[in-house]
């Protein structure tokens, strides 16, 4: 009967783990000695992770909120659908970017971000108050795997219709010097 014992010992370990880990994320409360980011998954993503390799290219969806703020504001302005940005080119708020690494394609996660790790001491844009806690609830929609994947994430972020209206531009810019003054025939 040793393997049913250790299935328990085991079973019990894992309980111990994910307890310990929401407990690290319960803890994270507003307080100035919170100086981490704390982390919960509320969906597993499967495929590739965060932090793979260097540089990833990534699209999120998130939104944020205040947490335990005397100011009340309306982070509407956080409610983001799609932000493309890539790793460790600091595009994206510090503890945000520290809190999605080891997410997986279509994970959601919760992020609890410090002052330090957030916004500072500062307001920013008149909205978030200085030294504020902030909750993100960010879900991973897509991480670009090589240069093709890269060009069609930032000209989905771009917008095919403003990429369609630029190359026109472009190609008049490009033709126009031709057809100004009597078209080709008279050069």
């Amino acid at each position: 009967a040793p393997a049913p014992v250790a299935r328990r010992a085991r079973t019990r370990a894992v309980g111990l783990t994910i307890l310990i880990l929401f407990r690290l994320f319960d803890d994270a409360t507003v307080s100035f000695k919170q100086k981490k980011v704390a982390t919960r998954d509320i969906k597993k993503g499967s495929g590739y992770t965060v932090g793979e390799s260097e540089g990833q290219l990534l699209k999120i969806k998130y939104s944020a909120k205040l947490m335990d703020s005397k100011y009340t504001a309306d982070l509407k302005a956080f409610n983001v659908e799609g932000m493309v940005f890539k790793t460790g080119e600091q595009r994206c708020l510090p503890g945000l970017e520290e809190g999605i690494k080891g997410m997986q394609l279509g994970g959601v996660r919760k992020i609890r971000v410090p002052p330090n790790k957030g916004y500072g001491d500062q307001w920013y844009r008149g909205i978030v108050p200085p030294s504020s806690h902030l909750e993100f609830e960010a879900e991973l929609i897509d991480i670009a795997q090589n240069p093709v994947e890269e060009f069609k994430l930032k000209l989905e972020d771009f917008g095919y219709d403003r990429a369609a209206g630029a190359t026109l531009c472009l190609a008049y810019l490009a033709v126009s010097p031709f057809i100004g003054n009597g078209g080709f025939a008279n050069n």
